[in-house]
């Protein structure tokens, strides 16, 4: 993977050599922490991120609970710094590429990515069982280590279950492609939603394309509120029938009508890998 040059060197404490990349939220560096002399990821939010200074506090309070989340398949939270500098969230530095390189430059091979499905299944369900939804599952937001372990990352979006304001902005917030339909039509979301993201992210990794080919903001909103993509195994014939059942299972419109969790998700998808692997 190419990364650029960064467009600063310095940010708070920490020294910053490379800018990993760029998204609607933020821009990720890795630099050194000069109080401890780690390898971090730092991202500095944008200024129009954070709608206000209680929008701030929520994600100070919610880093206190990241802090203490330990999973194989969850990126480390250090840290939430905030001053005259910019809001930084401080995490583990992942050596290597995300799912969409993988997808874009992996040969295909089917036992593999099964393993990196049940590995990403395990994480989000890690999250939820700490009381959070995802908000903003992607094949960005889908690192490897160099040793090809999968792990989840970005939490600026994420939320508390029981989180009783519903965030009006968060349509907005989410990537286009993989926003399920509750949050389009103003519901708040559950881990269901994070499940149709999954299976948009799923999509891509086993049909070669991504669920909606539209032109227009609008008309994929449309596509995510009333149009079942194709099915992954007419796109991509090496696609097994049953993963592609699977996969618009995920994406069904209705949360109620997709996996109950991802565990459940798991295990449905363990039963693919065991009759072909």
């Amino acid at each position: 993977m190419r990364h650029e040059p960064p467009d600063r060197y310095k940010l708070y404490h920490f020294r910053i050599d490379l800018l990993l990349g760029r998204g609607g939220t933020g821009v990720v560096y890795r630099a050194v922490d000069t109080q401890s002399g780690e390898i971090v990821a730092v991202k500095l939010f944008h200024a129009n991120f954070f709608r206000n200074s209680a929008h701030v506090r929520e994600l100070a309070k919610s880093v206190k609970r990241f802090k203490k989340f330990d999973h194989n398949n969850v990126v480390k939270i250090f840290d939430f710094v905030s001053g005259n500098e910019g809001h930084c969230l401080v995490e583990e530095y992942v050596d290597g590429p995300d799912l969409r390189w993988y997808i874009e430059n992996r040969p295909w091979n089917l036992p593999e990515r099964m393993v990196v499905v049940a590995q990403m299944c395990n994480g989000l369900q890690y999250i939820h069982d700490q009381g959070f939804v995802h908000h903003d599952i992607k094949p960005a937001n889908i690192l490897f280590t160099r040793k090809g372990v999968a792990k989840l990352t970005d939490y600026s979006l994420a939320r508390e279950k029981l989180f009783n304001l519903l965030d009006t902005g968060l349509k907005e917030q989410v990537t286009p492609m993989y926003v399920p339909p509750e949050i389009i039509r103003g519901e708040r979301a559950t881990a269901r939603s994070d499940i149709y993201s999954l299976g948009a992210s799923f999509y891509l990794m086993f049909a070669g394309r991504v669920p909606f080919l539209v032109d227009s903001l609008q008309r994929l909103y449309e596509c995510h509120l009333k149009v079942m993509p194709d099915h992954p195994s007419d796109v991509n014939p090496r696609c097994p029938r049953e993963l592609g059942d699977i996969i618009m299972r995920m994406m069904n419109k209705e949360p109620d009508k997709r996996f109950e969790n991802c565990d459940e998700l798991r295990i449905r998808m363990s039963d693919i890998g065991r009759s072909r692997i």
